[in-house]
């Protein structure tokens, strides 16, 4: 869900390579796969159920308004967990189990075992919104708090912006946490050139519009000796899945550090990526349970770091009947056979572990209107 210079979002961690993908065709990047953005940062909040409503508004109003004319800034997307009330069924949040069933998932990429590990079971329960933010390079990233921090200032005759945010936007949630990643591609449409006169970031156009399709979090535990083979690998799935109607991505993400050219290009100084490895973490203004300041965030984040290294995002219309359609496209390439098979034979052994995570979008700015 990023902006490549202009709009961009949805996992693409696709470093892909440019070997050989099967046996009938060649890994060459699928076509509309392009660098993103460098820096994707994603807030977890814990919003009482009761003031869901107002917690949008008033972030849209003190968070949002400043951030969407902050340099390097590419937009945001608002996700929630909780039911659409017009659709009580979305988004899935794929069952209680720890364990569920899957075609082609190997336990610590060695035994095939066709059972996920649900780790997103436990993650879902101590957040009920996900907030992303997208910036160009590491450097916007680093200085995204400050910047936000002194426009605020200058606009309310050096009110610090914790103190401000202690009374408007925590009482309104009961934990706080972030975690950054390293956007490595993605797949969204880029508009091309910058809105001219315009008053967002960089004169970019980053005023939200509503998405009604489901958003995926697809989760992969890839060692870093394995990033290479399981991104060759996946450049498969990316082929099949954009031929899907209404399919829009993909985006993906890791915690694994950009490595020389990329590094330098993007200013990375070696920023810890993923959650923090504190459990508690100084985050002046929050209060715990809404109720109680703390000036401390529950990173509950630290507790699944190490469960994962890749996130690819991607969104689908609801309803699609995805193996299905992902077939067809299959066959449409020339390849032959149950597609199901190849995966669990060619992309799975290089993941200890894999699980989806279902959310819907609020609003989103980071994904140009279809």
């Amino acid at each position: 869900m990023i902006r490549s210079r202009r709009g961009l979002l949805t996992l693409s961690l696709v470093l892909l390579c440019a070997a050989f993908l099967t046996n009938e065709s060649r890994a060459e990047e699928p076509a509309g796969l392009r660098t993103g953005p460098a820096a994707w940062v994603e807030e977890y909040w814990d919003v009482k159920p009761e003031r869901f409503d107002e917690f949008v508004k008033v972030y849209k109003r003190d968070v949002y308004s400043l951030a969407r004319r902050i340099p390097g800034y590419r937009g945001y997307t608002f996700l929630t967990n909780t039911p659409d009330p017009e659709n009580p069924s979305r988004p899935n949040l794929f069952g209680e189990k720890m364990f569920l069933g899957h075609y082609g998932v190997h336990l610590e990429g060695e035994t095939l075992t066709r059972k996920v590990i649900n780790v997103g079971n436990l993650l879902r329960r101590t957040h009920n919104v996900v907030i992303v933010h997208s910036l160009q390079t590491w450097q916007d990233a680093a200085t995204f708090r400050g910047n936000l921090e002194s426009r605020h200032a200058a606009a309310h005759k050096g009110e610090k912006y914790a103190e401000y945010l202690a009374r408007t936007l925590y009482p309104l949630a009961n934990n706080f946490w972030e975690e950054r990643f390293h956007l490595i591609k993605t797949g969204l449409p880029v508009e091309p050139g910058t809105a001219s006169g315009g008053k967002d970031a960089d004169g970019l156009s980053l005023e939200p519009h509503p998405s009604s399709t489901n958003w995926f979090k697809e989760y992969f535990q890839v060692e870093a000796k394995q990033l290479s083979a399981f991104l060759e690998a996946y450049n498969e799935t990316y082929a099949v899945m954009k031929g899907i109607p209404g399919y829009r991505g993909v985006t993906i993400v890791t915690t694994l550090a950009p490595q020389g050219a990329e590094a330098a290009r993007t200013g990375y100084k070696n920023e810890e990526l993923g959650g923090s490895s504190q459990l508690y973490v100084p985050q002046p203004g929050v209060t715990m349970d809404g109720e109680v300041r703390t000036d401390t965030s529950i990173n509950f984040g630290s507790f699944f770091k190490n469960t994962y290294t890749i996130i690819t995002y991607y969104e689908t219309p609801p309803g699609a009947k995805l193996l299905e359609i992902m077939q067809k496209n299959w066959e449409a390439l020339g390849n032959q056979g149950d597609r199901l098979e190849r995966v669990t034979k060619v992309l799975f052994p290089h993941a200890l572990n894999h699980w989806d995570m279902q959310y819907r979008a609020i609003e989103t700015s980071l994904v140009p209107l279809p």
